[in-house]
């Protein structure tokens, strides 16, 4: 197993099963074997949906599904072709700016994540300006526990400039959320920024919200999927068989208490603790990205990106040539395929 992965790797049966059981095949563009990184969260829901559902054997796709516990080490596989196809969340921009890559697919908004602090600290007691809670001189040095390269290092920063704040301003612990939660929960860091579940259950405990995602950034963000351009070129039909049954696996996710069903087992086969309680307002937040989201003629591929990207731009995290390669990256053209209408890009 390589390093930095979750210690889980699903593989489809595929044309061996189906041949085993007698059963009539799809015959796909390839046999070669579609390599998808994803998580166990949201995003990566629909994914083990449609493999389990055999979405993507009836597709003729032979898929090897591979879980990470964030987006980083995602991209280090996408860049080492170890993948072929990945979903996965805010670190996709940093493959999308090295334009070697396709932005295929919107799956689920971003809602939930929060920044977090202990109610008896002079954060918390420091007012509210524009809806969120703070001041320069209480966040100035303070240690805020994270895992950098996702979307809630860019919330905390974005944060931390409405108050005249920079990134070398604060102290940043990299840390993935299930430890960053047990460690400020436990008394270390002055703040924790948090996704579902883990945003959820510190409200629950009575810490204070200092600022959501969207207070902080002024975007709704989407997770989604997003391949090397490589495969996009050399394996389209594919791609387009993979995108399809995602969408598929999206629109059967609609249904709450199917939805409710199936995130309970992934997060239960994955050590993620979820009340019913916090499941339900993270299905409220996250909303799936299928047909009839799609569909609305207001819709537009990959939104967000532009936003970001200018954002990290000035971040100095992306370089200032690279910005453009993450607009030309997004193509609408297999969604639009998968829907059976256009939908716009960038």
């Amino acid at each position: 197993m390589r390093s930095k992965k979750m210690a889980v790797k699903i593989m489809t049966a595929g044309i061996a099963a189906v041949m085993a059981m007698g059963m009539p095949m799809c015959v796909s563009a390839s046999d070669e074997v579609l390599n998808v990184g994803t998580m166990p969260l949201t995003m990566g829901v629909p994914v083990l949906y449609a493999q389990e559902q055999g979405y993507f054997e009836e597709a003729g796709l032979n898929v090897n599904i591979e879980l990470f516990a964030t987006g980083a080490p995602i991209n280090e596989a996408i860049a080492a072709n170890e993948l072929d196809v990945a979903v996965s969340g805010f670190a996709s921009v940093y493959s999308l700016a090295n334009a070697n890559c396709t932005w295929l697919a919107d799956v689920s908004t971003t809602g939930g994540m929060a920044l977090f602090a202990r109610s008896d600290s002079a954060i918390a007691q420091a007012g509210e300006t524009d809806g969120m809670i703070g001041s320069a001189e209480t966040l100035k040095g303070i240690q805020i526990l994270e895992p950098l390269g996702t979307a809630v290092q860019y919330m905390t920063e974005t944060y931390a400039a409405k108050f005249g704040l920079t990134p070398s301003d604060l102290n940043q612990v990299n840390m993935e959320y299930a430890p960053a939660y047990q460690a400020f929960t436990t008394g270390e860091g002055d703040a924790v920024a948090a996704n579902p579940p883990y945003s959820y259950t510190l409200a629950e405990e009575g810490y204070t919200k200092l600022c959501t995602f969207e207070d902080a950034t002024g975007v709704n963000m989407c997770d989604g999927a997003f391949a090397r351009n490589a495969v996009v070129e050399e394996r389209a039909e594919d791609i387009q068989l993979f995108v399809n049954c995602l969408v598929k696996a999206m629109d059967d996710l609609q249904d709450v208490e199917l939805r409710t069903e199936y995130t309970k087992k992934v997060y239960e086969e994955n050590a993620i603790t979820c009340s019913d309680a916090d499941l339900a307002h993270e299905i409220e937040d996250r909303m799936y990205i299928g047909t009839e989201a799609m569909s609305d003629p207001d819709y537009v591929l990959g939104e967000a990106w532009v936003a970001i990207t200018d954002f990290l731009v000035n971040a100095e995290k992306i370089m200032e040539d690279n910005a453009p390669n993450v607009a030309a990256s997004i193509n609408p053209t297999f969604v639009s395929e998968a829907i059976g209408a256009e939908v716009k890009g960038q």
